[in-house]
């Protein structure tokens, strides 16, 4: 007979639209192997969406419903009502999708932690101030009361081990990655009128428009773009809602779209949709003044979109040698920018890095190894 463990899961994220941490765990659970030996128990203050309804229908996972009045605020429900909730039902492991974990824990309950990035410490103005506070109280203590902790960078790993002094032989890194069957089951469904309204060959970014993104720069760059080649140029296609970016840059944004009419803003696009803008795109930029990680880079690195990206070690990690990497420091740096695009448009060069290290079979592989591994080491 088959030993099944029962694991929880920090499953939040699953309770809205997909997002980078949401489609983490739902890939992560939808091609983890051995799928007999582990019972998923997704803990959420609200349903899961139907986005990630593939998620609730594989046979080892279940949401857990419950949390009372607790249940309409996602921090009182994850550190209160998820703790009385493991005291009373014996779990083997709990997972921390989001790099922290519920104080309280039952002390024999093991815990692995995927931590995303630094953002509290390096970037915490561009931070939700909700989050900026749960982090805050509870970052440290999720660190150390975890058993192993799985970054999803190289660099967010070693930066974590230098920030905390946790030990590098209980970390490892998990790559998210890209489902390339399914993406490419989604370029053979009919292509919408307002991605066809785009036409083809535009700029493309893909990311929530928030603080870290470094939109202004982005929009700077573009600016000195147009100028330099004003009747010749590509429009600039962004695919991502509006965050916490402040209202004053998002109102210059949209009219800088109402008066040129050359940049186009997409909100709540369905998975079809933005795999054929992926695929109609001639260059992808990503600005980011810091990442954890960058699935949009590997989702246009997959369908062979150039890129030009801010030189950020996490970056280099994704595209090695096969991309463009550059400054985004000054006024000037935008201009370099501006250049780049130009001369790229000029003399388009097609480019080849290989992303077979970014699939999510092998971070679910990675997965399933650690909590194995932890698992077995408390038994």
């Amino acid at each position: 007979m088959v030993k099944t463990y029962k694991i929880g899961v920090d499953a939040r994220p699953l309770s809205t639209r997909v997002s980078g941490v949401g489609r983490l765990i739902a890939e992560t659970l939808k091609a983890f192997p051995n799928k007999e030996k582990y019972e998923f128990l997704l803990f959420s203050h609200l349903p899961i969406h139907p986005d990630h309804k593939a998620v609730l229908e594989l046979p080892n996972v279940r949401w857990v419903n419950g949390g009372g009045v607790l249940k309409w605020k996602g921090g009182l429900y994850y550190n209160l009502y998820i703790p009385f909730y493991l005291f009373i039902h014996r779990l083997d492991l709990f997972w921390g999708s989001q790099q922290v974990l519920p104080p309280f824990l039952p002390g024999d309950l093991k815990a692995v932690l995927t931590y995303c990035d630094l953002v509290l410490y390096l970037y915490p103005n561009t931070m939700r101030w909700i989050a900026k506070i749960q982090q805050r109280m509870f970052q440290r203590y999720s660190v150390m009361r975890s058993s192993f902790i799985l970054s999803i960078s190289k660099q967010t790993s070693d930066d974590m081990c230098k920030k905390f002094g946790y030990p590098v032989e209980q970390t490892g890194v998990a790559y998210p990655g890209v489902n390339p069957q399914e993406m490419t089951r989604l370029l053979d469904t009919p292509i919408s009128n307002r991605v066809k309204d785009l036409g083809t060959g535009y700029l493309l970014s893909v990311s929530t428009i928030e603080p870290r993104k470094n939109y202004p720069f982005l929009l700077e760059a573009y600016r000195e773009y147009r100028k330099r080649n004003p009747h010749h140029y590509r429009p600039w296609v962004i695919v991502g809602k509006i965050g916490w970016e402040s209202p004053e840059f998002i109102e210059e944004l949209i009219q800088e779209r109402t008066l040129y009419k050359d940049i186009f803003l997409l909100d709540s696009v369905s998975d079809s949709e933005l795999q054929h803008v992926y695929k109609r795109a001639g260059l992808f930029v990503f600005a980011s003044k810091y990442e954890g990680f960058g699935i949009p880079m590997v989702e246009a690195l997959f369908h062979k979109i150039p890129c030009i990206v801010s030189d950020i070690p996490t970056f280099h990690e994704i595209g090695k040698d096969g991309v463009i990497y550059l400054p985004i420091g000054t006024k000037e740096d935008a201009k370099g920018w501006a250049l780049a695009i130009d001369s790229f448009f000029q003399n388009p060069m097609p480019m080849d890095v290989s992303i077979e290290t970014f699939r999510w079979e092998n971070a679910a592989q990675i997965t399933e190894g650690v909590f194995k591994k932890v698992l077995e080491e408390g038994e």
